[in-house]
C-alpha cells in the first residue's frame, strides 16, 4: 500500500470521492490468495446531538456480470477477533460496578489457572501479557478445520493447548486466554456468554443486528467471499464458528461502526476507557501493514505515534471475510468498519486508516 495515500486530512469528504479512493485500494495487486473483491465500508463522524448517521458504501474491485449485484450493505459478517473487544468491553462493565477486579488474581473466577507457578491478573489476560498460549500455528488446527471436522469444544483446546505459554509481562497474541476470558464472564456475571453480551454489549451500544453465533445454522446469509481453506467449497457449507475458541460474534458493518464509536464516557467510566486504550507497545515493524507504533490495550489495538495516530480499534481473520474497525478521536471523532469478502487484513485496516484521516476534524 502507498503510505501517501493516508496523509489526505482535510480532503474533500464527500462519499462518491471517499468512494474513489477505496476503491483503488481495493482494485490494487494484493499478495492474498484470497483477495477481496467486494467491501463494505461504514463510518461515522461526530458526537452526541452533532453526531452524523453511520453512511455505508459498497464498493466493487470490478463490476459486477450480468447486472446490477445484490446490495450487500445490510449483510452481517463474522466479526472474528473483533470479538475480543468485544468481550473486553463487557469485562470492562463488570470492573465499573465492582464485580470484577481488573488488577486482581485471575484465579478467583478461572481455576484452570491456579495450577501455574505465577499468578496472572485479569488484565493480563486482556491484553495478552498473561504468558498463555496460542493455537493459530497449530498444524492440527488448521487441518481439523480444513477438513470440516466438528470444532474443539472449550476443555478440548484447553487440553491440546494447555495453559503455559510465553513469560508472564511479554506480549503473546492468545486466542486461548480470550476462551478463558468468556468463561470468566459468564461466572461473574451469572448468564450465558451470548445473554450477557446482550445485556452488556449489544444492547447498550444499540447493536440490533449483533449476536454470538453457535453452530453451522448460523452462518446462512453471512457475508463471505471464497476461502482456499476449503478449496471450491462455500464457507457456509465448510465452517463451524465454534473454531473460534472465544466464541465469534456477527453483525452488520454499521453495528461495528458503531460499537467502536460508542466506546465513550455514556458507556463506561472515564478511567477504564482511558485504560482500555492505554497501550503498550507490542513490538515491530508489522510489514505491509499501517501501524507505525502498534500497542495492545484492553482488547484494542492501538497506534502510538502521534503523527498516524491517535487512533483504536481491531481487525479480524478467518475464512472468507476480513473485518477491521477503528476509532479516531478529535474535534470530531470518526469511527469506520470495513468488511471484505477476502483474506488480507493489511488491505482492510489500509482502507480503514485511510477512511480516519480524510475524515477526522473535517465536517
Amino acid at each position: 500500500m502507498d503510505k501517501n495515500k493516508n496523509n489526505m486530512a482535510g480532503a474533500d469528504t464527500e462519499p462518491d470521492l471517499l468512494a474513489a479512493a477505496l476503491t483503488d485500494l481495493l482494485g490494487e495487486e494484493s499478495a492474498s490468495p484470497a483477495p477481496a473483491g467486494t467491501a463494505i465500508v461504514a463510518f461515522v463522524r461526530g458526537r452526541g446531538a452533532d453526531a452524523e448517521p453511520v453512511r455505508t458504501l459498497v464498493l466493487r474491485r470490478k463490476p459486477a456480470r450480468g447486472g446490477v449485484a445484490a446490495d450487500p450493505a445490510d449483510r452481517r459478517a463474522l466479526v472474528y477477533s473483533l470479538t475480543k473487544t468485544i468481550l473486553a468491553a463487557a469485562v470492562l462493565r463488570l470492573a465499573a460496578r465492582g464485580i470484577v477486579d481488573l488488577d486482581g488474581p485471575a484465579e478467583r473466577w478461572l481455576p484452570e489457572l491456579g495450577g501455574r507457578p505465577v499468578s496472572v491478573s485479569v488484565a493480563q489476560i486482556l491484553t495478552h501479557r498473561a504468558g498463555l498460549p496460542d493455537y493459530g500455528g497449530r498444524a492440527d488446527y488448521h487441518a481439523a478445520v480444513a477438513a470440516g471436522a466438528e470444532p474443539w469444544i472449550g476443555d478440548e483446546f484447553l487440553a491440546r493447548c494447555g495453559v503455559e505459554g510465553g513469560p508472564v509481562g511479554s506480549f503473546a497474541y492468545s486466542n486461548i486466554g480470550y476462551l478463558l476470558i468468556g468463561r470468566l464472564l459468564e461466572r461473574a456475571g451469572g448468564a450465558p456468554l451470548a445473554e450477557l453480551l446482550a445485556r452488556e454489549v449489544f444492547g447498550p451500544l444499540g447493536l440490533s443486528s449483533a449476536s454470538l453465533l453457535r453452530d453451522r445454522s448460523d452462518l446462512a446469509g453471512l457475508f463471505f467471499g471464497p476461502s482456499p481453506t476449503f478449496g471450491g467449497a462455500p464457507v457456509i457449507d465448510a465452517y463451524h464458528p465454534g473454531w473460534v475458541s472465544h466464541g465469534v460474534v456477527a453483525m452488520t458493518a454499521a453495528d461495528a461502526c458503531r460499537l467502536i464509536h460508542g466506546l465513550t464516557g455514556d458507556y463506561l467510566p472515564d478511567a477504564l476507557l482511558r485504560r482500555m486504550r492505554d497501550g503498550l507497545p507490542v513490538g515491530g515493524p508489522m510489514g505491509g501493514r499501517p501501524w507505525v507504533e502498534p500497542s495492545y490495550g484492553l482488547g484494542m489495538m492501538v497506534e502510538l505515534d502521534p503523527v498516524a495516530g491517535p487512533y483504536w480499534g481491531h481487525t479480524g481473520g478467518g475464512p472468507g471475510v476480513t473485518p477491521a474497525a477503528f476509532h479516531a478521536p478529535g474535534p470530531v471523532p470518526v469511527s469506520v468498519a470495513v468488511f471484505l469478502d477476502g483474506e488480507d487484513g493489511n488491505l482492510a485496516e489500509w482502507m480503514a486508516v485511510d477512511v480516519l484521516h480524510r475524515l477526522r476534524g473535517v465536517r
